[in-house]
């Protein structure tokens, strides 16, 4: 009796097993992929649904504003709608997203649209809620392995955005030999502000170059002089370059002019402007910044600004772009995506609506017009005249626009404080760039 009881639970536990791993396949199963989930609903609301990959800071987002800026695009939750993917901002989450994500570009397949942040590494001075690395680590790059459709045929028929309003320099970073490929969103570099009549610099022209200003007799622009390496190099590889535009000697001298222009700069210089409220040092970006909304108050009309831009190695102006949008070139509905660009990048879009303001605050809208007083942002806020001449005056001082990516975090970790750490820190840092950009 007891050799048959044993046999039946035996056979109990072994068919309670068989059913077990029977339920795990048929889960694993219905899973199924995000290209699947998307043409399900498709078959029950019998309508087109448009998949758009967001990859935007999302910290104290209570709702998805990109599903509010097309609320009232013609065509949206009648002709088409939206199956909105978010990606997660922190590991293991996010990793295991971009690489299921990244399988299926690979095979041909993925999201209709791209909306994408380039996280600023920390390079930028800008913090939010982190998020590791970004979707596309190389956008340029991207380009050049053909992800992305060219869209100049789309541009051309654009109904809502206006082209000939947005900034050129930054809107050529999103161009290669195939035409438009990137629509960038928004964009930041890096600035001093000063009120004009303290500092003395009511009617003064500004130096054009860095040497200049660390050898000015105004301590503001003297300060104004110092800054971050990654934005004194620039750009570090021409557009989907496999290779940095300089060799290991050249940025080892790039280091050492860095550190020669600093020298001039006296504490003093930078504590009189760090503890003062007519000051301010940062990237230049919409009223809401990572601190305090306009700090400085740029909407004052009896209050004039100097807004003194940094200078690059070639005594330029470097731009960053805080966010883009760009259409898989293996899209199954290429118009309705280009038609929800062009609907948010309207002007009214960039100027007040909460995409923007809460999950692209990193940057100022590309729209040259947005920020003065005919074209306020949210809350009605605006630069007064003056003030935005003068942001328009080194806004003009841009020369060329960049995703931020690793290399330009591997330029960030240069230790330049002493000859022989200087020299071993830039071999490190030049051979990392080395492998990141043959690895792209």
């Amino acid at each position: 009796m007891k050799k048959i009881l044993a046999l039946i639970l035996a056979a109990l536990c072994l068919l309670a097993l068989t059913c077990c791993k029977g339920r795990t396949g048929e889960s694993s199963l219905s899973d199924g992929s995000r290209e699947l989930t998307a043409e399900d609903m498709e078959e029950k609301l019998e309508k087109k649904v448009v998949r758009v990959l967001m990859d935007l800071p999302n910290e104290g987002v209570k709702s998805d504003q990109l599903t509010e800026a097309v609320a009232s695009l013609p065509g949206y939750n009648t002709d088409f709608t939206m199956y909105l993917e978010s990606v997660p901002r922190e590991d293991p989450e996010r990793s295991n997203f971009l690489t299921r994500i990244k399988t299926e570009l690979m095979a041909g397949k993925g999201p209709d649209l791209f909306i994408c942040d380039q996280n600023a590494y920390g390079v930028s001075g800008v913090s939010y809620d982190g998020g590791g690395v970004p979707f596309f680590n190389f956008p340029e790059k991207a380009m050049k392995n053909r992800m992305f459709l060219p869209l100049d045929e789309y541009i051309e028929k654009a109904e809502y955005m206006e082209w000939d309003k947005f900034l050129p320099v930054v809107m050529e970073a999103g161009r290669n030999e195939e035409g438009q490929q990137i629509i960038p969103m928004a964009f930041f570099f890096p600035v001093t502000i000063v009120e004009k009549e303290k500092y003395g610099l009511s009617g003064v022209e500004y130096p054009k170059t860095r040497m200049e200003m660390a050898e000015s007799d105004n301590p503001a622009i003297r300060a104004a002089s110092e800054e971050r390496m990654p934005d004194y190099i620039g750009r570090v590889m021409e557009p989907g370059a496999d290779e940095p535009m300089f060799t290991e000697e050249e940025l080892l001298e790039f280091a050492k002019a860095d550190w020669e222009m600093r020298k001039p700069v006296q504490p003093s210089d930078r504590e009189a402007l760090s503890g003062d409220e007519a000051a301010w040092q940062g990237q230049l970006f919409r009223k809401k910044t990572a601190w305090a909304e306009d700090p400085l108050h740029l909407n004052q009309e009896d209050v004039e600004y100097s807004i003194i831009p940094v200078r690059n190695r070639n005594d330029g102006v470097t731009a960053n772009i805080a966010a883009f949008a760009a259409v898989n070139r293996n899209a199954r509905y290429p118009d309705i995506a280009f038609k929800i660009i062009d609907y948010i990048m309207r002007t009214g879009s960039q100027q007040k609506n909460t995409l923007f303001s809460e999950r692209v605050f990193c940057g100022m809208p590309v729209h040259m017009d947005v920020g003065s007083e005919e074209f306020p942002m949210e809350d009605g806020w605006y630069m007064s005249e003056a003030n935005f001449k003068e942001y328009e005056a080194a806004r003009s001082e841009i020369t060329e626009a960049r995703f931020l990516g690793p290399v330009d975090e591997a330029v960030w970790m240069i230790e330049n404080y002493d000859p022989d750490v200087t020299k071993k820190s830039v071999h490190e840092q030049y051979v990392l760039i080395q492998m990141l950009l043959a690895e792209s």
